[in-house]
């Protein structure tokens, strides 16, 4: 047998002397001593628990030093837009300009009409429904009372001549002094003015 050989069996036979003893003595102990040597053992084994999450608390610390947190929201800009409005007013015009340049709505069977003041020569009743008569002679009629039409279009610069119609007085050529008084407009059309509103349309339309 070879040296190493030799002391490698010493050593084999060391140890198993050595467990053979310390069995013998675990045998030989009382309950008192086992009691403690479980509690010692439980406490040697939380010990080495503590040690454990010691270490691995560090150690995630000092990664999370290493590396930036991403956030983990993110926040969104929910305010509404701005658009930029268009300016509808010009700087040489008023206010009083800006309405009666603003459009009208004028619903009718298969399609809403939308029309600017300026382009309607008169509007006469008919009954419950109301004619428009534009510049370019179109010819529309609305389903709704002459009234709602002249309190829109009176701010405007219409002027009520008669019960039964509305005239724009850009488009009045004369004022004719038959049957009481009586505009002719550009048209050719002539329209009744009532004796209540003589002197209202003759102021409207500077006498």
């Amino acid at each position: 047998m070879g040296k190493n050989n030799r002391i490698i069996a010493a050593l084999i036979f060391t140890l198993a002397s050595n467990i053979q003893i310390a069995h013998a003595d675990f045998l030989n102990m009382g309950t008192t001593e086992l009691v403690i040597l479980l509690v010692v053992g439980f406490l040697f084994l939380g010990f080495l628990v503590l040690i454990f999450f010691l270490a691995y608390s560090l150690i995630k610390r000092i990664k999370s030093k290493m590396i930036p947190a991403v956030p983990n929201s993110v926040k969104i800009n929910i305010s509404q837009p701005i658009y930029q409005q268009e300016t509808l007013v010009q700087p040489n015009q008023n206010i009083n300009q800006f309405v009666a340049n603003a459009k009208i709505t004028l619903p009718m069977q298969y399609e809403t009409r939308y029309v600017l003041p300026e382009e309607i020569v008169r509007c006469e009743a008919d009954d419950n429904y109301t004619n428009f008569i534009f510049s370019d002679g179109e010819k529309i009629l609305i389903s709704k009372p002459l009234k709602e039409y002249a309190d829109l279009l009176k701010p405007r610069g219409f002027v009520r001549a008669h019960q039964s119609h509305l005239v724009n007085p850009k488009f009045v050529k004369s004022w004719l002094k038959e049957d009481g008084g009586m505009l002719l407009m550009n048209n050719g059309d002539k329209i009744p003015v009532s004796k209540p509103n003589r002197e209202m349309v003759k102021a409207v339309l500077g006498k």
